[in-house]
């Protein structure tokens, strides 16, 4: 290290190789860090994909008839010992339970509760919409079971009958969020709000 100026004067001077160290510091700081951020992004990469194959997801077909919805899971590792259907007080008050035997939802528990909805709205012709539901599933994964509420869509039309009332059938099902916590009961009623059969549809 030089101290000292040219002119005599007093002060602080750095040589070139204790400028070309320093330089060589900073990079080196630089690569660290750099090195540092790809590990916690590739950590965060990794527990993401941990975390979307170990999600459940449920998906609905509805038979020709639109009687029933039949439930599955996406992925063909999960089992599904038992379901809880939570629907909007308005429709049903009650929440259905289905052992793992045929997870579904019938038309029969839902169409008296929609044709309340429908003739309360004064709603004329046919028309279709979506009925919210929070579903908790009980599943088996790997050994481990593992309890999910997630909050889905159930499609449905109506067709007015001959003789009054509505014909309803289910279209099917779809996922609108998941892991649904606290009340679930105002969770889902403050969606069908939204979502309830309005006058001339």
């Amino acid at each position: 290290m030089a101290r000292g100026s040219p002119g005599g004067g007093q002060g602080f001077w750095l040589t070139v190789g204790e400028v070309v160290g320093a330089l060589a510091l900073i990079i080196a700081g630089l690569n660290l860090w750099e090195s540092h951020q790809q590990r916690v992004e590739s950590a965060r990469r990794a527990n993401s994909e941990a975390q979307a194959r170990a999600a459940f997801v449920a998906v609905g077909h509805a038979d020709r008839e639109g009687r029933t919805v039949m439930i599955t899971p996406v992925s063909s590792a999960q089992v599904i010992t038992s379901e809880r259907y939570l629907f909007p007080h308005a429709v049903l008050d009650s929440p259905q339970e289905i052992s793992a035997a045929q997870p579904r939802i019938d038309v029969a528990w839902l169409a008296p509760g929609l044709n309340r909805a429908l003739e309360s709205a004064h709603v004329r012709g046919p028309g279709h919409g979506r009925l919210p539901v929070v579903i908790e599933t009980t599943y088996v994964e790997d050994g481990d079971t593992t309890v999910d509420a997630s909050l889905y869509d159930v499609g449905y039309e109506w067709k007015p009958r001959l003789f009054g009332g509505e014909h309803i059938r289910l279209d099917g099902l779809a996922l609108v969020r998941r892991r649904v916590s606290g009340d679930e009961r105002k969770v889902v009623d403050a969606v069908w709000v939204g979502r309830a059969p309005r006058g001339g549809g």
